[in-house]
């Protein structure tokens, strides 16, 4: 299954885009997030495997959250439609984006080419995540890097490294909440406590950080 989070203030063109995909594809789910703020709110709740999004947003908000991610060191596959009309605009684009492997501009409406890369990209950063490379790269963790968060794990809570070593096994909040027999938004809290303490943005690096840290493995 590949989980996509699709950022587009147009629902219309969302549901299109999700009815288009799964007549190509049954292992695509697609999930609307209409800003790259509500973005990064389900990116702390859920883990998916790409981002596509539509860089016709107002103040290219979904490219900013492209480069965002990018600079926190987070490879996320992440798909843009765009108006490409000739190989060197697509080529420009691209480039202007990110220049990594894991981005890739599409052209609104072309859905077979969309499953294409959204397979392809996904795929790729399967076998990145599961390679000896994650533990250097997949989130810049220099020695710098886990000194900071090493220093910043002291002012968690009691509570909140619990909730961190639950996310870390692959927890959802619904599951924290029952096993810990609090609310879904008390452990929102904590969680959104936590990441601003560690300086982390998703929930994928907060697992990284937690087995980073051996709180799990």
């Amino acid at each position: 299954m590949i989980k996509v989070l699709h950022i587009d203030d147009d629902r219309d063109h969302y549901e299109l885009t999700k009815a288009q995909l799964a007549k190509l594809s049954d292992d695509i789910v697609l999930e609307r997030s209409d800003s790259s703020q509500t973005a990064m709110i389900a990116l702390k709740d859920e883990v998916y495997d790409c981002i596509l999004t539509d860089d016709q947003l107002p103040k290219n908000d979904g490219i900013e959250l492209l480069k965002t991610l990018r600079e926190d060191g987070n490879f996320i596959p992440f798909v843009v439609l765009s108006k490409l009309r000739k190989e060197e605009d697509k080529n420009f684009r691209e480039k202007a984006y990110a220049d990594d492997e894991l981005n890739v501009a599409v052209n609104y409406f072309h859905f077979d080419t969309l499953n294409y890369w959204i397979h392809r990209l996904v795929d790729k950063y399967r076998q990145f995540l599961q390679a000896d490379k994650l533990k250097r790269d997949l989130f810049q963790s220099s020695p710098e890097k886990m000194e900071e968060l090493q220093e910043a794990m002291k002012t968690l809570t009691k509570r909140e490294v619990e909730i961190l070593n639950m996310i870390g096994i692959g927890k959802s909040n619904k599951d924290i909440a029952e096993e810990l027999s609090i609310s879904y938004w008390t452990v929102k809290n904590h969680v959104n406590n936590l990441f601003t303490k560690l300086g982390i943005h998703t929930r994928a690096e907060a697992i990284h950080f937690a087995i980073s840290m051996k709180l799990t493995e």
